[in-house]
């Protein structure tokens, strides 16, 4: 396990974060990383549609058709449908959000900050509610994409397991390549379980090509009740 999670570190370490125009969406369904959300939301006019399948181990899987729009200035809804299977766990759901963008990139100091809760039927009844800021921090070696980083705090509920707790957590998205097509994805999480909890975190890379609506995901990841394992996510953006 502490090998896993210094490679995970490492990978975080390499990773760099997109502009809103690259974001794709949770497993719940909120504008943001594989795990947590960011503060971003889908631009005025626009929505985004994704799939989502994380395997976590011990032969459970995470599936969702999930999106995110946005139907105000600053406020975006997100869900979807989910479902867990697992032994004896086989659960499914409708999943809802929303989340509110207080600021923006072009404020004076640059950082965006949102606030937003949920609910997930199928992931063991989770409720969740979250801050998160966005910071774009500039071109790494000349590239035209920035960097930006992610850091946020939120609380999760496990109706399931009866679990209650707060966490911290943090991401970043670096563009692979100038055009930034192709972007390392990575974020680390305190434990958001109680008793056995895990350190959730994700590593992945992400290909948007430039201009176009679609995008897909590959990476690893561990939610904070499972183990480490695959996942994939493919979505498509409509409008702006």
């Amino acid at each position: 396990m502490k090998n896993i999670f210094k490679i995970a570190l490492a990978a975080i370490a390499l990773t760099g974060l997109s502009g809103a125009a690259h974001a794709d969406l949770t497993y719940n369904g909120a504008v943001g990383l594989p795990l947590n959300p960011t503060a971003e939301i889908p631009a005025e006019g626009g929505a985004r549609i994704q799939g989502n399948y994380y395997r976590l181990g011990n032969d459970v899987k995470d599936y969702g058709i999930v999106g995110a729009t946005r139907v105000a200035s600053n406020i975006e809804v997100n869900g979807g449908y989910t479902r867990l299977d697992g032994p004896g766990n086989d659960r499914n759901g409708l999943a809802i959000g929303a989340k509110y963008l207080f600021s923006r990139e072009s404020d004076p100091v640059g950082v965006r900050f949102a606030v937003g809760a949920g609910y997930d039927r199928a992931f063991a009844k989770q409720s969740y509610a979250y801050g998160v800021a966005t910071k774009y921090l500039g071109a790494v070696s000349g590239e035209k994409v920035p960097v930006t980083g992610h850091l946020g705090v939120r609380y999760d509920h496990f109706g399931l397991i009866d679990s209650n707790k707060a966490s911290v957590f943090a991401g970043v998205e670096i563009p692979v390549i100038s055009d930034g097509s192709v972007q390392a994805v990575g974020e680390v999480q305190s434990k958001n379980v109680e008793n056995g909890g895990k350190i959730p975190y994700s590593a992945s890379l992400r290909y948007r090509p430039k201009g176009e609506p679609f995008g897909a995901s590959i990476g690893v990841a561990r939610q904070g009740a499972g183990n480490s394992g695959f996942f994939a996510q493919i979505g498509y953006t409509f409008g702006k």
